[in-house]
């Protein structure tokens, strides 16, 4: 859906936090990578390792900051406090995935977001106003789940910042298509609002890659993307509440998503060490696809609607 990167809105800062900067858990993984991921012990480590983290492609270093993040939660949460390590709360690995929830939830995200777009591309013919910018923000979803799945699956600098961009680009991909649909039937207005929204990600893309990933500043300018981009639509919607029923799919697939961020606001501990307010926030956006594309195919076949009569009576004239 156009607003699931306002998960960013409330982004998870990938800092330090107080149980990776423990004195127990730096001791006991200086230790372990000593002991583990020398070049005498490295082979015995390898062989000990199940199929499914060896598939998921798990380093030595990083098996045992797992293994000294769970002896750091055993002593802290004995005293009732649970440490969260990287920015993130401590999560059981299983089948090798170190969200398992989460990444269940982003693959079901790309599911419905990947037949919604099939589904718009075979009710909605292709001479529809709107028709390629609809496909091409359906593929940014597409594509920042994707990643999603990866990045939970296992957390990399890489698989991070393929993770944020690509959410960036879904929302702002909804906020083109908002500009796109308000300069409707001025090609040269498209052309240099597209134009601008390319030169804003790319040069956000170039200073985060390559100068500092500020975690600060990402935050911001999905804050600002994802806020100016649900209120654009919600004032649109009202706007034009008598075009149909389509309007009222688009304005609850707003108004869900946006409510569903107060999942992403609770950030308690994870229940059973698997379930966490983010992988429920995740559960709570897969069927919204389902409400937005509905609209976008409506406001689409709309607008191929009023084209179509608009050229047969200047033919008539």
């Amino acid at each position: 859906m156009f607003s699931f990167p306002i998960l960013l809105l409330v982004a998870r800062p990938a800092l330090g936090s107080w149980g990776d900067r423990a004195p127990l858990y730096r001791q006991c993984r200086g230790d372990c990578a000593s002991k583990e991921c020398g070049e005498t012990s490295i082979d015995t480590w390898a062989a000990s390792q199940s199929t499914a983290d060896s598939l998921v492609g798990w380093t030595c270093l990083q098996d045992c900051s797992y293994s000294c993040m769970w002896k750091t939660v055993e002593v802290y949460g004995e005293q009732g406090r649970v440490p969260q390590f990287h920015g993130k709360w401590p999560f059981l690995r299983l089948w090798g995935l170190q969200e398992p929830l989460s990444v269940l939830a982003s693959l079901a995200n790309l599911a419905t977001n990947s037949y919604m777009v099939l589904w718009f591309v075979k009710r909605v013919p292709s001479t529809a106003p709107m028709y390629w910018v609809w496909v091409g923000y359906g593929l940014t979803a597409v594509n920042a789940w994707v990643w999603s799945s990866v990045f939970h699956t296992k957390d990399s600098p890489l698989t991070e910042m393929a993770d944020y961009f690509s959410a960036l680009a879904t929302v702002l991909s909804s906020l083109l298509a908002f500009c796109l649909r308000q300069a409707h039937g001025s090609p040269s207005s498209q052309l240099a609002i597209s134009s601008l929204f390319l030169a804003f990600f790319s040069q956000h893309v170039y200073q985060m890659a390559t100068l500092k990933f500020d975690y600060g500043y990402n935050m911001k300018v999905n804050v600002a993307s994802g806020g100016l981009n649900c209120v654009a639509w919600l004032l649109w919607f009202l706007l034009h509440r008598s075009e149909g029923r389509h309007i009222l799919s688009g304005a609850l697939a707003v108004l869900l998503v946006a409510s569903s961020v107060a999942l992403e606001l609770l950030d308690f501990p994870p229940l059973y060490w698997v379930i966490d307010s983010h992988a429920l926030w995740h559960i709570a956006t897969v069927p919204l696809p389902l409400l937005w594309m509905r609209f976008a195919s409506a406001d689409s076949l709309l607008l191929l609607k009023e084209q179509t009569e608009s050229s047969k009576l200047k033919k008539t004239e």
